[in-house]
């Protein structure tokens, strides 16, 4: 069976890097003001918070020479595990350290050994108990599809995974509703799991709780496998990142079954002729940044099969095994949404960080529910980047980035406007006259 690695299997890993604390900064800045990589770092303002110092704990609890503390589990829980100081390490010392699958290592272990943060463990509880991991009840995680038309299970061409966040949030559902009924008008074979529908692992992986990861994600392939759809199209970041990066090291697939973000497929369909956009006059004008989830970006590049071993040629210079298999970020969904949104007539400019380099705005990794202060924090961070663009309305493709964006938009200087990618293609989309039902 494939498992990811532990912390043991990490140890040549750990011990190669340099502490040059390239991790802590994007690779190419274009200001000093937005240099930083890592929200973890701009928060906790010490070494230990940012990607290296993560690793030197790490290297520290496998020797025994630095035990489990409350300092250590609190600057481990303040990191969002977006990637960002994967790519700066990569840029710079190539597969040598690859920083990411060592912060999963130190996490797993820290649940192996007891110490797994007191707020984590909650949310494990909450996801056992009701699927996600706010609690939201089991019955409503549907409410989202009232008085929508579906076809029935093995009916189907497409399966439609929604995911928890976007399920139980209300103020999303419009643009869900609207993208959907767009769908369905345009003769799209459509169904979804329901009040059943199962957690991608993505959460799970992320706290460290490896085990449980695999058999969500075992649980939801079985369930997309059962529909008989021969493609899925999730509304989650989060999940496409699980199944694009995550199932992969158990060795899980959804097989023959096309896996797709929500955009990819729109935008497919737009390219085929059988959807069309309409400009929005509210935007026209008016220059717009996108914001690059981290799931969706850096942390959905697809994950190959891979020997992690390092060969040592001419005395000291380490080669990967296996080149091709190197992940640098910029294989994301970054495309999609973007020509999304010129295809509506936006006039779409790019923040200082952005793509592969994107900031993270806090909300993932458990830091909103475990270090709500610097979730806060890397929001307002984002958002003073938007205020030194020539934008003000900053789209996100993410239902939690947009969400925890807007809820700190009120705190930065100059007024900005936080929207839903889904809202606005929920306005724009049409289906082709000679080709709807």
């Amino acid at each position: 069976m494939h498992s990811p690695q532990t912390l043991e299997d990490r140890r040549d890993f750990l011990a190669r890097c340099t502490r040059c604390s390239q991790c802590k900064f994007v690779a190419a800045p274009r200001s000093q003001r937005h240099a930083s990589a890592c929200p973890s770092i701009d928060y906790g303002q010490f070494h230990a918070y940012s990607g290296g110092g993560q690793l030197i704990m790490a290297y520290g609890l496998l020797d025994g020479a630095v035990p489990h503390s409350a300092e250590m589990a609190g600057a481990v829980a303040s990191c969002t595990m977006c990637g960002n100081c994967d790519v700066s390490c990569k840029i710079n010392f190539g597969e040598t350290v690859e920083p990411l699958d060592s912060l999963y290592a130190l996490r797993a272990q820290l649940v192996h050994d007891g110490h797994s943060p007191a707020p984590h463990r909650k949310m494990m509880e909450r996801l056992r108990r009701s699927g996600n991991s706010c609690g939201q009840p089991r019955a409503e995680r549907a409410r989202w599809a009232d008085g929508l038309a579906f076809d029935g299970m093995g009916k189907a061409e497409v399966l439609l995974h929604v995911g928890s966040g976007l399920a139980y949030e209300p103020a999303g559902w419009p643009g869900l509703r609207g993208v959907v009924a767009t769908l369905h008008r345009s003769g799209i074979a459509m169904t979804h799991l329901g009040n059943e529908e199962g957690s991608s692992g993505s959460l799970a992986f992320d706290l460290g709780y490896v085990d449980e990861a695999r058999m969500l994600a075992q649980g939801l392939i079985e369930q997309a496998r059962q529909s008989g759809a021969g493609t899925l199209v999730t509304f989650s970041a989060a999940a496409l990142s699980a199944f694009r990066s995550v199932h992969p090291r158990f060795g899980l697939s959804f097989g023959p079954m096309r896996v797709l973000h929500i955009t990819e497929y729109l935008w497919e369909l737009v390219e085929q002729g059988r959807l069309s956009l309409a400009p929005l006059p509210d935007l026209k004008g008016r220059p717009v940044a996108y914001h690059d989830p981290c799931k969706l970006g850096r942390l959905s590049e697809p994950r190959q099969t891979q020997d992690s071993g390092l060969d040592n040629r001419m005395s000291g210079i380490l080669v990967s095994r296996t080149p091709s298999a190197l992940r640098f970020g910029n294989g994301g969904c970054y495309e999609a949404p973007r020509a999304l949104l010129r295809a509506m007539g936006v006039d779409l400019v790019e923040l200082e960080r952005h793509h592969a380099s994107s900031y993270c705005c806090g909300a993932c990794g458990g830091v909103r529910e475990t270090v709500p202060e610097a979730a806060a924090l890397a929001a307002r961070n984002r958002l003073a980047e938007l205020q030194d663009s020539t934008a003000s309305i900053l789209v996100s493709a993410c239902a939690g980035c947009t969400g925890h964006l807007a809820e700190h938009a009120g705190s930065v200087g100059r007024a900005v406007q936080i929207q839903d990618l889904l809202g606005l293609l929920a306005q724009a989309l049409r289906p082709v006259p000679a080709l709807a039902g």
